[in-house]
């Protein structure tokens, strides 16, 4: 799974979760401390990464199951670190 899809899943993830909650995504940002809710929209649409404390809060004031989120986020972590190992790898090999 590329960074990509995992961003899409933390989004939709997150937009279930409000959406259950009955927020909108403009309440959400509010929340947040954010005045508009393009920032709410960019990392529902996985289109944007959010900070992890954002992330944390979002467990609190959305109810999301710590463990499952937390996979999702360590998940986006070891492909962003495999893709720069394996470029740094590939750049090395054409060094020699």
């Amino acid at each position: 799974m590329s960074s990509k899809n995992t961003y899409i899943e933390i989004g939709n993830t997150i937009r279930a979760y409000r959406e259950k909650k009955g927020m909108t995504q403009l309440e959400l940002a509010r929340l947040l401390g954010y005045d508009t809710s393009q920032f709410v929209s960019l990392f529902e649409r996985g289109l944007s990464k959010a900070p992890l404390e954002v992330l944390g809060r979002l467990v609190v004031i959305l109810g999301l199951p710590e463990k499952d989120f937390k996979s999702l986020i360590l998940k986006d972590f070891q492909d962003e670190v495999n893709e720069r190992l394996k470029n740094g790898k590939k750049s090395a090999s054409k060094a020699k």
